[in-house]
């Protein structure tokens, strides 16, 4: 792991309990001092390198507010071996964060403009802008790895093909574009793209590398109780 980092700290606490069961997509139950809850799971990958029975979960308390939830927690990250981070939006702030900290030299100067916003059929993260320059960047959260290798995406993702389009038709246009990649846990030496589980993706974006489109990867590290550390340029990646 490289030594340059940036250290961040949570504003909310962590309740920490026990995997049980994934029940569909998006809820889990979990196990809290004796008792069983639900708690949403911001995050539609497979997951089957996280999500082991009585794998340690770390949950965030979200009040109700107008909206009746069936779950008042939400699953933040879960450590087996190591933890990872699996809520997936956290990856956009962590995204943010490098931009505004100017973590990478292509982002240097541009501050973020624009979050989660349509362009065409498609939602994309970020618009950054710099001198009326604007810069189009798709977040990527990976929480995949077997054997320190990173693989995106561990599911098939027609959504991140549709980036992959938009980006490359972007770029073509003229503007500035790139995909971010968020590893979410600290044991990838390397990313590479999931081939086997969607070529379609893996050709789209290996074509969209060749036109211009740019690769930016990170990893971060969750340490109990609230520290996040992010690796900028870390792990390297492979094509």
């Amino acid at each position: 792991m490289p030594t340059r980092s940036l250290e961040l700290h949570l504003n909310y606490e962590l309740i920490t309990g026990s995997f049980l069961q994934r029940l569909n997509r998006f809820m889990v139950e979990v196990a809290i001092d004796n008792r069983n809850v639900l708690a949403h799971l911001p995050n539609s990958g497979r997951l089957t390198t996280v999500l082991v029975p009585n794998a340690k979960v770390f949950l965030k308390k979200v009040p109700q507010g107008r909206f009746r939830r069936k779950s008042m927690y939400d699953v933040f990250a879960v450590k087996t071996r190591v933890s990872t981070i699996v809520d997936t939006r956290f990856s956009s702030f962590l995204a943010e964060t490098a931009v505004e900290n100017d973590l990478f030299k292509s982002f240097r100067g541009y501050r973020v403009k624009h979050k989660n916003f349509r362009v065409g059929n498609a939602l994309l993260d970020l618009k950054l802008e710099k001198g009326g320059k604007a810069f189009f960047v798709e977040v990527k959260s990976v929480t995949h790895v077997i054997d320190g290798t990173a693989l995106f995406p561990d599911a098939p993702t027609q959504r991140g093909a549709r980036h992959v389009r938009l980006l490359t038709r972007l770029g073509r246009a003229g503007y500035n574009v790139g995909i971010f990649f968020s590893v979410q846990r600290s044991d990838a030496k390397v990313l590479k793209l999931n081939r086997k589980v969607d070529p379609k993706f893996s050709s789209l974006l290996e074509e969209a590398v060749k036109k211009g489109v740019e690769v930016f990867i990170q990893t971060a590290v969750f340490r109990q109780p609230n520290i996040i550390r992010i690796f900028p340029n870390s792990p390297r990646f492979e094509l």
